[in-house]
């Protein structure tokens, strides 16, 4: 298969590169001639590849090892990027996804209509860009990026961790061609064809941007004095005020869903702890009596997020999913980020923290609050204090959903505007669950 990277040089560039080559496709990277861009090029085409960093004792037991490039190819040239692709990723932060997407319309994209993955799309990204490609063209939308990973030094990447599975939606029109490519290319993905999974399912939105701007003085203080901040345990798990902050504004997000029609797990009025046990359990016990399979419990763990892809989750019960960290009745967000193992090493702050997830973040679900008539104080809060150090950006991609009627809001979030012909598994995200005692 011919992949396409778009930012090839970014942190999950690199991890995309090297699973996509060590899958066997054939894969233009495009990298921007920056100075980082051209370095990253130049040097992976010295090498002829990249060298991929595993930690010592990783899930897989993969070793580190030099990837080789062999058929394919790294540069700056976007239509060799269009071209070559019968898929494209965007690999780099999504507030800069409307100069990239404006990019490779005056490359020629619009001439193939290649599905785009946004990894990831954050929050009500894609009717931005159709206005751009025009309504219809296929994006997936993840709602996160599939690896942890960063690069230390130019020419190698460190994969700290693959995720086992995430939710990913189709938005536009999508053929069977297209979604058996997605499916093959992505097997650990649980797709759906609505948006508002990975829109409102935004987890990014609640745990980055309050605790980097409630806490910016001393992290500022930290950085000016060389010092270490662990993010998640200085600044959420030993703050109060600050998880309390940041439940306040999750339940915003779960309201916006729940409003919309979806399942929603975590609310406040409506926790429904009880269904939640009763699905977890039982993924917890198959993946007991496959644990010595990997490629097992990828398949299981598949199988049983499908029932919940569909619905949005407070961060704790995201956190259960995802790091196993099992959800407690009644604990709060603070003591469960606490007991979080991948938290609890050092964790920095990032200033995309701000500036990708106020934009792309609080700044579209408190817009849709608005529309929906929901309290969005927390996020109004969070929104003053970061306009009380940043103005707004000319390169952002500042989502306020002026322009878009509210109607066409929750008709693009539950799925109207997209064609998929082939039917997903449990295609309505209006389902029911089985009440499990």
């Amino acid at each position: 298969m011919n992949i396409g990277i778009h930012s090839v040089s970014s942190q999950s560039g690199g991890a995309y590169l090297v699973d996509m080559i060590k899958q066997g496709h054939v894969v233009y990277g495009y990298a921007r001639t920056s100075h980082h861009g051209v370095e990253f090029v130049e040097t992976v085409n010295q090498q002829g590849g990249i060298y991929l960093i595993r930690p010592d004792h990783n899930r897989n037991d993969e070793a580190s090892k030099f990837i080789p490039l062999g058929d394919c190819q790294i540069g700056h040239d976007l239509r060799s990027l269009i071209d070559h692709s019968d898929l494209l990723i965007i690999a780099h932060p999504s507030h800069y996804f409307i100069k990239t997407i404006k990019d490779l319309k005056e490359a020629g994209i619009t001439e193939k209509r290649i599905p785009i993955v946004l990894s990831p799309s954050r929050t009500f990204a894609v009717p931005y860009l159709w206005e751009i490609l025009g309504a219809g063209y296929p994006f997936v939308s993840f709602a996160t990026c599939p690896y942890s990973c960063k690069t230390p030094h130019s020419g190698t990447v460190f994969i700290k961790r693959r995720k086992r599975n995430w939710v990913a939606s189709l938005e536009g029109h999508f053929n069977h061609e297209h979604i058996d490519l997605l499916e093959s290319l992505f097997p650990q993905a649980i797709f759906n064809n609505i948006p508002a999974t990975t829109s409102i399912g935004n987890i990014g939105a609640v745990l980055h941007p309050a605790p980097y701007l409630l806490n910016y003085e001393v992290i500022k203080q930290a950085e000016f004095y060389e010092k270490v901040y662990n993010f998640y345990m200085d600044g959420i798990a030993a703050n109060p005020e600050v998880a309390k902050a940041l439940e306040d504004v999750d339940q915003v997000r779960l309201k916006i869903a729940d409003t919309l029609g979806l399942q929603v797990f975590g609310l406040r009025e409506d926790p429904r702890d009880n269904v939640w046990k009763g699905l977890i359990d039982k993924l917890r016990r198959e993946e007991v009596r496959h644990a010595d399979d990997v490629e097992d419990l990828r398949h299981i763990r598949h199988d049983h997020l499908v029932v919940i892809s569909h619905a949005i989750t407070s961060v704790q019960h995201w956190l259960d999913y995802t790091y196993g960290v099992r959800k407690i009745k009644g604990e709060s967000l603070q003591k469960a980020i606490a007991r979080t193992p991948t938290y609890q090493k050092n964790s920095i702050p990032q200033s995309r923290y701000i500036e990708e997830d106020i934009p792309t973040g609080i700044v579209p679900l408190l817009a849709i609050a608005d529309r929906l008539d929901i309290d969005g104080a927390p996020l109004q809060r969070i929104l003053e204090i970061y306009q009380a150090h940043h103005k707004n950006g000319s390169d952002h991609d500042w989502r306020d959903l002026e322009h878009f009627s509210t109607d066409y809001i929750v008709d693009y979030l539950t799925g109207k505007l997209s064609v998929i012909n082939r039917r997903l598994p449990l295609q309505s995200g209006l389902i029911s669950y089985p009440e499990v005692a």
